[in-house]
């Protein structure tokens, strides 16, 4: 495995423990601690946060530093709304788009949701979710669609690892988003439009209930390289 470099280590040390929900939403990264706990210059640092940054994970503000990002419930709302009104007009030709392989993939990551759930890997449990959004839309022939509708995806995933209940979920209970996503499938296979967006609605509407519970872990970012 190649060596990763200082700005990769340090991007990746903070994504994660974003996903792991380790930093909260609005916590501030302050360059200095994590410069002398790894005894390393600012310029990676800040380099990290930019890409940060650019997917969607921090806010930087002018004189203020970097934070996580720390969305109110309003703009939550929003951005769910805008991610559902996209996608169902994205997938309005599904069952006539879909090909074969796609369907098969679909239910291949069904399965792979399920090990990452049970494994409580939110980071592999969050790709895998975004992938089988992804992979309703690849019959998608509108590009600007598809492309916003793929952006809003990715927004509204990291809300969910800001504030889902993932790590607190008892093992046994059911898994709403795999058994949602298994019944898409069979909607699909059954060529059944209608029920498919109707249900399709009603998940992406019910992931907003998710960011009603604050974690309470609370980490400095410099704790992270100690």
């Amino acid at each position: 495995m190649a060596k990763l470099s200082m700005k990769e280590y340090v991007y990746q040390t903070l994504k994660y423990a974003i996903y792991e929900q380790k930093l909260v939403p609005g916590q501030k990264m302050v360059e200095h601690d994590i410069s002398s706990s790894l005894s390393i210059s600012r310029t990676p640092i800040r380099q990290a946060f930019t890409q940060l940054q650019e997917e969607g994970f921090l806010t930087i503000l002018p004189n203020k530093g970097a934070q996580v990002i720390n969305p109110t419930i309003e703009e939550i709302t929003e951005a769910f709304t805008h991610r559902k009104n996209l996608e169902l007009l994205a997938t309005s030709n599904i069952m006539q788009a879909i090909s074969t392989n796609n369907i098969h993939r679909l239910s291949e990551l069904v399965k792979l949701e399920k090990e990452s759930y049970q494994q409580k890997d939110l980071l592999g449990y969050t790709e895998v979710n975004k992938e089988f959004h992804y992979t309703l839309l690849k019959g998608c022939r509108n590009r600007f669609l598809k492309n916003h509708t793929l952006k809003m995806i990715n927004q509204t995933h990291i809300y969910l690892a800001l504030y889902d209940h993932f790590f607190h979920i008892d093992e046994k209970e059911n898994i709403r988003s795999s058994n949602e996503h298994q019944m898409l499938i069979t909607l699909i296979k059954e060529k059944e439009i209608e029920a498919f967006s109707q249900l399709l609605a009603k998940h992406i509407s019910t992931a907003t209930e998710e960011y009603k519970s604050r974690v309470s872990r609370f980490h400095q970012a410099s704790d992270l390289f100690n």
